[in-house]
């Protein structure tokens, strides 16, 4: 499979990777190490169009919307305020993992996010400050020396603070004709659905991560950080249930694979999840009014 290019892997099979790193290799620098070296090219399509992006911030801004493609482990978001602007790695969906995967997933990301913003920006830049979410480890050097910045634990969140003034920079490949290219297969990647914030945007976007095998109603609710009771209020709180949300990011993909691939019906049947194509068209006429062959 990874001399394969179409392949596309999971967020638990980079989880299983990570935890065979740690079982044959636990040294406390090595999250840090690999964080370093994962730079914004080692994610195809998705990195070159960061890369591309007029500026720093257009280039923020398309992270959050494709993030989905990176395999994220981690929710992102970003904020500007009067004095810098904070990037913010949540982890309500790492509650449920043993605690050496949990920290070794922060540490790396913190310092690959680092490594992205040097990429993007085309400089050495650090942060003004970090704060993490887990308690004070017994070795804080190790921040120290790949953050380069003042570092601070048990906090409530885990952000990133950054001076304003690289937002406007131009990265080094920018070019708006390459970006709107990979712009276009991007989309096509993660489909066209709008997805909402909160908890039904938390769903939709673990359920686009896990194309080809969905996740079950509990699967989501574990990886959520909540019991499938919780969750199931959630949505209701929100006008949503897990079915309609499930729909949406079929029929969504259903009409990408029409229009945009050469995949039979039977094909797009297989990949939706339907035992066969007859039940794939049901579906797909209820939720467009539509047969499928409307696409093509």
């Amino acid at each position: 499979m990874l001399d394969d290019p179409q392949i596309r892997t999971s967020v638990d099979q980079y989880l299983i990777a990570c935890n065979n790193a740690i079982q044959l290799y636990d040294v406390p620098q090595l999250p840090f190490h690999v964080g370093r070296h994962l730079h914004l090219y080692a994610y195809g399509l998705y990195g070159f169009a960061l890369l591309c992006s007029p500026t720093v911030r257009d280039g923020f801004t398309f992270a959050v919307r494709y993030h989905s493609l990176a395999t994220p482990v981690f929710s992102i978001a970003w904020r500007e305020t009067p004095d810098g602007f904070i990037w913010t790695l949540s982890d309500e969906a790492l509650k449920a993992l043993a605690p050496a995967l949990k920290r070794f997933l922060l540490e790396q990301q913190l310092t690959q996010h680092i490594t992205h913003v040097h990429d993007i920006a085309h400089a050495d830049i650090h942060p003004r400050s970090v704060t993490v979410s887990l308690p004070e480890p017994e070795d804080v050097s190790l921040y120290a020396k790949y953050l380069n910045c003042p570092v601070t634990f048990g906090a409530e969140a885990t952000e990133i603070l950054y001076d304003l003034n690289i937002l406007d920079e131009r990265p080094p490949l920018t070019n708006r004709i390459t970006l709107a290219m990979l712009r276009e297969t991007c989309e096509s990647l993660i489909g066209k659905a709008e997805i909402t914030d909160g908890t039904a945007g938390g769903v939709a976007r673990l359920l686009m991560e896990r194309t080809g095998r969905f996740p079950s109603m509990n699967a989501v609710a574990r990886e959520l950080g909540m019991t499938a009771r919780t969750l199931r209020r959630r949505l209701s709180d929100e006008g949503e249930t897990f079915s309609k949300i499930f729909d949406r990011v079929r029929c969504d993909l259903a009409t990408t694979y029409l229009s945009q691939s050469g995949f039979t019906v039977a094909d797009i049947a297989n990949l939706l999840g339907f035992d066969d194509a007859t039940n794939f068209r049901r579906s797909f006429r209820r939720w467009t009014g539509k047969p499928p062959s409307s696409l093509r």
